[in-house]
Order: structure tokens, then C-alpha cells, then sequence
């Protein structure tokens, strides 16, 4: 669908907000990319916000929720993801959404799926396994209990 003359960062930005939501920094890397001027893309910005097009706060807890119902994730993996988004969040704000119960479910239905073995023989990559999906180590020292226990 393209015209004849040229798209600004504005057109060029709420045709991208039309497709996904986007974080400010999103945002702002893809216009970047696309060379327009850093007070042009600011300007876009500005305007976005304005008119709600773009709200950081409620992109975080929409994607936190969004993550939490994946069930692939543990808190520090959630936290970092959402880091590289844009988004300023600590592991306290997602703990809001996300219990160290919830979260010892996940990582055991996980688990379940991927190892066939929970003992002391497949404890370190089991570790790794859930280090690497960004589980606590409150997770991570029960499963250590439960491995413990099957010995």
C-alpha cells in the first residue's frame, strides 16, 4: 500500500503501532533505523504519547501477564525480556503477577516435559536448564530439596 509521496516518522509510526504494540524505545530504534531525525522521531513520539497511542506502563503489565501465561518463563527471565524491550521493571513488580508458587508449577511442568529424571544425576542440567529460562533460585533450591529426596 504505497503512495506516491514519502511517509514521516509519524505516518511511519503508528503504521508500525498498527501491526504490534511497541515500547517507546522500540519505537524509537525502529524510526531510527529508518533514518528520520532524532527531533522528528522525538516530535512522533511526543504526539504518540499524547494521544495514548503509546503507554510504557501498560505495555509492561500486558506483557508481563502475556508472559506469565506462556509458562516458560521465571522471573529473572521475564524481568530481562522485558529489560530488552525498553522497559524499566524490577523483579518486585513482576512478583506482583507471578508467585514463587506459580512459578515452582511452571518450572515443575517444564521439567516434566523435558527431563524424564529429577535426581542428583540430572540436577546440573536441570540447573542450567532453568537458570537459562530466568527461574529463581528460590526455584532453583527447592528443586535442589527434590533432587535430594529421589536420591
Amino acid at each position: 500500500m504505497k503512495t506516491g509521496k514519502m511517509e514521516g516518522p509519524l505516518e511511519t509510526a503508528v503504521r508500525l503501532l498498527a501491526l504490534r504494540d511497541h515500547t517507546v524505545r522500540e519505537l524509537r530504534i525502529k524510526l531510527q533505523r529508518r533514518n528520520f531525525p532524532a527531533q522528528e522521531i522525538n516530535e512522533a513520539i511526543e504526539v504518540l504519547l499524547e494521544k495514548g497511542y503509546l503507554d510504557d506502563e501498560k505495555m509492561k503489565i500486558r506483557s508481563i501477564e502475556k508472559m506469565v501465561m506462556e509458562k516458560r518463563h521465571g522471573v529473572r527471565g521475564i524481568t530481562g525480556k522485558l529489560k530488552q524491550m525498553g522497559l524499566e521493571i524490577s523483579s518486585e513488580q513482576v512478583r506482583e503477577h507471578y508467585t514463587v508458587d506459580n512459578e515452582w508449577e511452571i518450572a515443575s511442568q517444564l521439567l516434566q516435559k523435558r527431563f524424564q529424571t529429577i535426581d542428583a544425576d540430572s540436577f546440573p542440567r536441570i540447573v542450567r536448564f532453568l537458570s537459562n529460562r530466568g527461574f529463581s533460585s528460590v526455584v532453583l533450591s527447592r528443586l535442589a530439596d527434590e533432587c535430594r529426596k529421589h536420591q
